[in-house]
């Protein structure tokens, strides 16, 4: 089995640490480890192979597991869950498979930046299986390398 998985940048925008997250449920790791992606685009692609686990009710975030049972969260903004599902529209179901790359959701960013912030936290949320991570902060563009993770 290959340990090291690589995550690529699934919108453009700029990264940050998630230390820099204006929520305590991202900033102090109590979601897992991350990073936050300040977006620039309105399309988000999956950033590696994997299913989606995941699409919650509001719309605003999904889970996507990978073979090697890697669980990434994608956050679409902080507070963003007050939207109740305005300004998304998804292209993948609870179940789906999607390949890095593959276009998974679109979202309003002039709409959502309306009502809240378009911050996107990324993180695995089973960190307990990382061995290591290096993160990749001059990533700014869909398909840029922005995480390598070394499992247990």
């Amino acid at each position: 089995m290959n340990n090291k998985l690589e995550l690529f940048l699934p919108v453009d925008g700029t990264v940050k640490p998630i230390s820099e997250v204006n929520d305590y449920l991202f900033n102090k790791k109590i979601m897992g480890e991350g990073v936050a992606i300040e977006p620039k685009g309105n399309y988000l692609y999956a950033p590696i192979d994997g299913e989606i686990t995941l699409v919650y009710e509001g719309r605003h975030a999904l889970a996507i597991k990978t073979d090697a049972g890697l669980q990434i969260l994608i956050h679409l903004g902080i507070d963003s869950v007050k939207l109740n599902g305005k300004g998304f529209a998804y292209y993948v179901n609870e179940g789906d498979k999607v390949k890095k790359g593959e276009k998974i959701l679109f979202f309003d960013k002039e709409y959502i930046e309306k009502y809240a912030s378009t911050t996107t936290p990324i993180v695995i949320t089973n960190s307990e299986l990382i061995s290591n991570i290096t993160f990749n902060y001059k990533a700014n563009k869909v398909g840029d390398l922005l995480m390598e993770v070394n499992l247990k």
